[in-house]
C-alpha cells in the first residue's frame, strides 16, 4: 500500500514536470522568427541555426538516453531542465546569429538529456500502481491533451508579451523549465537500470541499441513513430505562404495557427478514446486523412479549401497519443528512455533532408511541397502499415 501511495505521489510530480517542461518554449513560438529577424538573421540564417540544433540532438539523443537508463534518469532530468531554463535567459540577450547558434546548441545538449526520461518515469510508476497496463495507456494519451492545451494558453500569453518585448517573450521560457527542474528534485527514480555488458561505454551503448532493435515489434513501432512524426512536420513551413497566396488577410493569418493548435488538442483527446483500437488501423486511418487533405490543396487551393490544413494538427495530436504507448509497452523497463531517444533521433534524421526537399519544391510552387509529401510518404506508409498488421496477426496466433 505504501509503495502504491509513493508511486501515485511520484506520478503526480512527473505529470506536473512533464507538462511544465513541454510548454516552456511556447512563449516564443509566435514571435521567434521576428526575434531572429530583429538580431539580423535572414531566412537562410534561420535554416542554418535550426540545422545546428537538429544536428546536436541527433548526435546526443541516443548517448544521453543510454546514460539515463544506465546510471540515473533523475540527475539527467534535473540538469537538463535547469540547463534549458538558463539557456533561454542567455538566448533572450542574443545580439547576433552566433549567439543564437550557441543558444540552440546548448538547448540541444540540455534537451537531449531530458528527452524520453518523463515517458520512462510515467510508465514505471503507472505500472506499479496498475500492473494491467490500463493506467499507463490512459495517462500516456491524456498527457498529450494536457500538454497541447497548456501550450495553447502559453502561446497566447507569449503573443501578448511580445507586443511589449520580444526578448521578454523568449526569456520568460526560463520560468516553466526552472520550476520543472525544481519539481524534478522530488521525483524518486527507482526504475531498473541497464546492466553493463562491456567495459567500453560506447560499445555498451551500441550493444543496448542492438538489443532494443532486435525485437521486430519494437522496430515496427519505431518506424511508425518516425513516419507519424514527420508526415505532419515539414509542410508547416508553407502554411503561412499558402494562406497569404489565397488572400487571407495578414492580420488573421495567426488564426490558422490557433485553429491548428486547437485541432491538435482535439486529436490528442480523440486518441484517448481510441486507445483500445489496433495501432495498424489507427496508423493507416491517420495516413489516409493526411494524404486526403494534402491532395485537396494540391488539386484546388483557395480561401475556402486552405482551412483543411488544420487537419494536420488533428493528425499530429492523434499520432502523439497513439504510437508512443505501444512502443513503450513492447520495450523493457531498463530501455524506456533509450527507445524514445532512438525514435526521436530517427525522426530528426528523416527531417533533415525532408525539410530541404519540401521547401525546395515549395519555392517552385507552394502546392508542389504538399505533392512531394504525398509522393514520399504514401509508399513508405503502406510499407509500415503492412509491417504493423503482420505483427498484430502474429500476436493472434
Amino acid at each position: 500500500m505504501k509503495e502504491k501511495d509513493s508511486s501515485k505521489r511520484n506520478l503526480n510530480l512527473i505529470m506536473i514536470e512533464t507538462i511544465l517542461t513541454s510548454i516552456g518554449a511556447g512563449f516564443s513560438v509566435p514571435i521567434i522568427s521576428i526575434f531572429w529577424n530583429s538580431i539580423g538573421m535572414n531566412q537562410t540564417d534561420i535554416g542554418f541555426v535550426q540545422m545546428m540544433f537538429t544536428i546536436v540532438i541527433v548526435l546526443l539523443d541516443i548517448p544521453m538516453g543510454y546514460l539515463a537508463d544506465r546510471f540515473n534518469r533523475k540527475v539527467l532530468n534535473i540538469v537538463g531542465d535547469i540547463g534549458v531554463a538558463l539557456t533561454f535567459i542567455y538566448y533572450a540577450f542574443s545580439k547576433n546569429m552566433y549567439m543564437a547558434i550557441l543558444s540552440e546548441c546548448l538547448l540541444g545538449v540540455c534537451m537531449s538529456m531530458t528527452n524520453g526520461v518523463d515517458q520512462a518515469f510515467i510508465k514505471n510508476n503507472a505500472d506499479k500502481i496498475d500492473k494491467t497496463g490500463k493506467l499507463f495507456k490512459k495517462l500516456n494519451s491524456q498527457i498529450y491533451t494536457y500538454r497541447y492545451s497548456a501550450m495553447f494558453i502559453v502561446m497566447l500569453i507569449g503573443g501578448i508579451i511580445s507586443k511589449y518585448s520580444l526578448r521578454l517573450a523568449v526569456g520568460i521560457s526560463f520560468l516553466p523549465y526552472f520550476i520543472g527542474g525544481i519539481v524534478a528534485f522530488f521525483i524518486k527514480d527507482d526504475s531498473k537500470k541497464i546492466e553493463s555488458n562491456h567495459k567500453n561505454m560506447l560499445k555498451d551503448m551500441c550493444f543496448n541499441v542492438k538489443e532494443i532493435l532486435k525485437d521486430k515489434k519494437v522496430r515496427n513501432y519505431l518506424l511508425a513513430y518516425v513516419i507519424g512524426s514527420e508526415i505532419t512536420h515539414p509542410q508547416i513551413w508553407v502554411f503561412t505562404p499558402l494562406m497569404i497566396m489565397v488572400g487571407v488577410p495578414i492580420e488573421i493569418v495567426s488564426l490558422g495557427w490557433i485553429l491548428t493548435q486547437i485541432f491538435q488538442i482535439l486529436g490528442a483527446k480523440l486518441a484517448e478514446k481510441l486507445v483500445e483500437i489496433k495501432t495498424s488501423v489507427k496508423f493507416i486511418a491517420m495516413i489516409a486523412i493526411s494524404i486526403l487533405w494534402m491532395g485537396v490543396l494540391v488539386i484546388n487551393t483557395n480561401i475556402f479549401t486552405i482551412w483543411v490544413f488544420v487537419l494536420n494538427g488533428l493528425i499530429r495530436g492523434l499520432f502523439s497519443g497513439s504510437i508512443v504507448t505501444p512502443l513503450q509497452e513492447n520495450t523493457k523497463e531498463e530501455h524506456q528512455t533509450s527507445v524514445i531517444s532512438i525514435a526521436s533521433t530517427g525522426a530528426k534524421i528523416l527531417y533533415i533532408p525532408l525539410v530541404y526537399i519540401i521547401n525546395y519544391l515549395g519555392n517552385i510552387k507552394l502546392q508542389l511541397a504538399l505533392l512531394g509529401m504525398i509522393v514520399i510518404f504514401t509508399p513508405i506508409s503502406l510499407y509500415v502499415y503492412n509491417k504493423l498488421r503482420k505483427s498484430e496477426n502474429i500476436n493472434k496466433t
